[in-house]
């Protein structure tokens, strides 16, 4: 699915220390400069290939994941700028330990022309068939079209944020407000869950997500009939998820 890389790990303590509950925390930073690697994607996938636990790297370089129970895992992470990172599998057998683990991620810078980021970019029959496959219906039978790079480099270059984007492209039926739990995309009085790469996020920090690591959104309704995501559902897609 995803070729990365992996430059270098830090320590992978088996043991662990005692913290009430599996985790793996640690620092992502640029292999060259040693300075972190700021809202990279940082993914947790278990031994079938399904990602468990997703988290955004903070400005300080700091990322932390929870385990959900013993097994073998592996990380993944992203950025724009940088080569794709994978490490080995890792086993988790302590099932109250902390493991540290530090991922130097390789730049592999893109050319810019004003905003707008050339990429080696992904067709779009190969986005819509990955979509497809993902969501359980064809593109043309849903409400609303899939949100593409296009238009969402053209919202970064507006100043937009993830809110105001489907806002902006969802503008019958779907209505963008705010509760104590966050951000809410609602169809019919209800929130729509938000997933990023097939893994729900919290709604409070839905609107954190940088425009820049997503390749692709979909809005999926109740009405969509979807057996994946009947109650509907707000995916947002990285590039090397839609590849």
């Amino acid at each position: 699915m995803r070729q990365a890389i992996l430059v270098a790990v830090a320590v992978w303590l088996l043991g662990g220390a005692p913290v009430g509950g599996q985790e793996i925390r640690g620092r992502v930073l640029d292999e060259r400069t040693e300075l972190p690697v700021a809202t990279a994607l940082v993914r947790l996938v278990d031994e079938t290939g399904t990602p468990r636990s997703v988290t955004l790297v903070e400005t300080d370089g700091a990322y932390r994941l929870r385990v959900p129970g013993p097994g073998i895992f592996h990380l993944e992470a992203e950025r724009i700028g940088y080569t794709d990172l994978e490490t080995p599998p890792l086993r988790a057998a302590n099932p109250d330990a902390v493991y540290s683990l530090d991922l130097l991620m390789s730049p592999n810078p893109v050319e810019l022309r004003g905003f707008t980021i050339e990429t080696d970019r992904v067709p779009d029959e190969q986005v819509d068939l990955s979509v497809r496959q993902m969501v359980g219906l064809s593109i043309a039978s849903m409400r609303y079209e899939p949100i593409r790079f296009d238009k969402i480099q053209s919202h970064i270059e507006a100043g937009r944020v993830l809110e105001d984007v489907i806002r902006w492209e969802a503008k019958s039926g779907l209505v963008v407000s705010y509760t104590t739990e966050g951000t809410c995309y609602g169809i019919r009085g209800s929130c729509l869950p938000i997933y990023l790469n097939g893994v729900r996020v919290n709604q409070l920090f839905s609107g954190d997500w940088p425009l820049d690591m997503i390749y692709t959104i979909v809005i999926v309704t109740p009405g969509d009939g979807s057996i994946v995501y009947p109650s509907g559902a707000i995916l947002l897609y990285s590039e090397g998820w839609v590849r």
